[in-house]
């Protein structure tokens, strides 16, 4: 069972070293790409936040945001199907 795990984990990384990173030398470990499958997988739920529309309360968005260069909360004009319109979206916890 380990070795299934472990030969998908090392495709997933190699194709993920293929597309992101730099061309990989034969006989390359293919514990970098895991590693950083691991890092984006982290840094994407750290930056995600949720979009509610303002009137009927619903969560309808997810959207990434950094933390670092915008303190205050996101608010965006965007379309609510509970309402069936138009209408202010607004970031929540």
């Amino acid at each position: 069972m380990y070795n299934i795990f472990y030969k998908l984990n090392a495709s997933i990384a190699q194709l993920v070293e293929q597309r992101f990173c730099k061309p990989s030398v034969a006989g390359s470990s293919p514990s970098a790409g895991s590693k950083l499958i691991i890092n984006i997988i982290q840094m994407s739920q750290d930056n995600l936040i949720k979009l509610a529309c303002s009137e009927c309360k619903s969560i309808n968005y997810y959207t990434n945001k950094n933390k670092k260069k915008i303190k205050d909360k996101i608010e965006l004009k965007k379309y609510c199907k509970n309402c069936k319109k138009h209408t202010e979206h607004k970031e929540q916890k």
